[in-house]
């Protein structure tokens, strides 16, 4: 949620982690905080004739470890787990690494840099259509080398994913990515891009009967450009603009997107802000045919913050169109997404600690 708003301030951060932490220990140069989310969402979807859907939204806790070897120099780590209603646990975050005067460097599994990033989405549920960046790994890897630097008004973020011997995992495929971001009085801009390829993505052959599968050596190669301004010290407007192109390396076949979001946060009473987005992405396919479609998105929402550990929100979005892309063995569409002029609502609630 709000990455426009967030991006300047962790994009140098080297692992996940809170304001709010608590710090557990601290002693003789070491140091280990204790943070979390509590999320809970109730989602009334179009495609689930709106009956209600109670879950965690992805809660999540962790620690954030760190030691100083000496000035200038520190050695971090970082573990976080996800916590969902299926009592599933998962390793989100699992970090080692290095902080000094020249940057960060970690290592291990994690979000990419793309996401640290983000682009103008404000939304809790219904936004970021227009961002292209995880068609093919959802945004995460798992063996990744990732660099941090902040310059004050500069800043630098990048990722080297370190790829899978058997090239069938979607969280451990080729990537490199990086962004470049700066911040001048009320004016914040980033830009850059990166490139994601699985060798052996077993994807549906479409219309097969049987249905027969595939692997294809699939590319993802992305760019975006955003720019926030401070109208007023509280509104914030954004735009982005992402482009991408999902190509099959071991033949023909590619579909370009193009993708426009705009978005505003405006908090017009204490501790109370109304949201809204507008994203539009449109995809055509080449060489194998001339398919072209589109796809409007819309969100609106409204916030109260009882303090920075305590919020309540709730949004409506309005979906109508189409992306293109193909569809794998899990049934997940890889950048194939279809909505019929679908309303759909969310409510919901977050503590950090």
């Amino acid at each position: 949620m709000k990455k426009t708003l967030l991006s300047l301030a962790i994009a140098a951060t080297a692992v996940a982690g809170s304001v709010n932490a608590a710090e557990i220990y601290n002693q003789d140069g070491g140091s280990i905080d204790f943070y979390g989310q509590l999320r809970t969402e109730m989602k009334f979807l179009d495609a689930d004739d709106y009956s209600a859907d109670l879950d965690t939204g992805s809660s999540r806790t962790g620690v954030n470890a760190a030691y100083n070897v000496a000035e200038g120099f520190d050695v971090i780590a970082n573990l976080e787990l996800g916590v969902n209603t299926d009592d599933d646990v998962n390793v989100r975050n699992h970090l080692f690494g290095f902080a000094t005067d020249y940057g960060t460097v970690t290592f291990g599994k994690s979000l990419i840099s793309s996401d640290d990033v983000g682009g103008t989405d404000y939304s809790y549920f219904f936004g970021g259509s227009g961002n292209l960046y995880d068609t093919l790994n959802g945004a995460w890897n798992d063996s990744r080398i990732k660099y941090q630097l902040d310059l004050g008004n500069w800043w630098v973020n990048a990722t080297y994913g370190l790829n899978d011997d058997s090239g069938t995992n979607t969280a451990n495929g080729d990537l490199a990515e990086a962004f470049v971001g700066a911040k001048y009085g009320d004016l914040a801009f980033h830009f850059g891009g990166g490139k994601n390829r699985v060798h052996a993505l077993a994807v549906k052959v479409p219309g097969s009967n049987p249905e027969r599968t595939v692997n294809m050596d699939v590319s993802n190669t992305y760019y975006e450009a955003t720019a926030m301004y401070d109208i007023l010290e509280n509104l914030q407007v954004s735009g982005t603009y992402y482009g991408s192109e999902l190509k099959n390396e071991d033949g023909s076949g590619k579909i370009e997107s193009n993708a426009a979001s705009v978005g505003a946060y405006w908090t017009f009473m204490e501790k109370t802000s109304l949201y809204a987005g507008y994203e539009y992405t449109k995809s055509k396919a080449k060489d194998v045919s001339d398919e072209s479609v589109d796809l409007t998105n819309t969100f609106v929402g409204l916030e109260y913050k009882f303090s920075n550990w305590a919020r309540v929100f709730a949004e409506a979005g309005f979906q109508d169109g189409e992306t293109l892309g193909f569809t794998d063995v899990n049934n997940i569409g890889t950048g194939a997404y279809s909505a019929d002029s679908e309303t759909n609502f969310g409510l919901g609630a977050r503590f950090y600690w």
